[in-house]
């Protein structure tokens, strides 16, 4: 399967908005919150940017990620693939594609929470090189659960 990855556009915001509400993992954004990383304000101290990924002209996956001006670590705060696109190395991609950013914006370390159920995620995310940073307590809710905090350094 060939796949693409692009920096998100308006044109993509319709088609990210369904696979995030197909996704129980995914934040709870609204349109607004996707928009502001398209046309951030001129001051903004956090850096965002988003990528989609697309296979056959179709949007099957997203991602975002986060800097704070002068911070040693970025963010990488949504990671959403459609389900029948999944480990077919779309998230991977998607990954890495916000680890090269999150260094060119000037991150040492690309650091991620995630459900501790989540073991897909987990088994994604330690492929590509993260380890365990911390936990944060009954952090998520419906269900309670713990999010694990992970953490990849960047560059070589």
């Amino acid at each position: 399967m060939r796949f693409v990855i692009r920096p998100m556009g308006q044109q993509n915001l319709d088609r990210v908005l369904v696979l995030a509400g197909e996704s129980i993992e995914a934040p709870r954004w609204t349109r607004h919150d996707y928009e502001q990383i398209l046309h951030p304000p001129a001051d903004a101290a956090v850096i965002r940017s988003a990528w989609v990924a697309v296979c056959e002209r179709s949007v099957v996956g997203f991602a975002a990620a986060s800097w704070l001006r002068g911070e040693t670590a970025a963010e990488l705060e949504n990671l959403v693939v459609e389900q029948g696109y999944r480990r077919q190395g779309i998230g991977a991609a998607l990954v890495a594609e916000c680890a090269q950013w999150a260094a060119r914006a000037g991150a040492s370390i690309l650091r991620l929470e995630v459900r501790a159920s989540n073991a897909a995620a987990l088994a994604l995310y330690h492929r590509c090189g993260f380890s365990a940073a911390g936990v944060r307590r009954a952090y998520y809710s419906a269900p309670v659960e713990d999010a694990l905090l992970l953490q990849v350094p960047l560059g070589s």
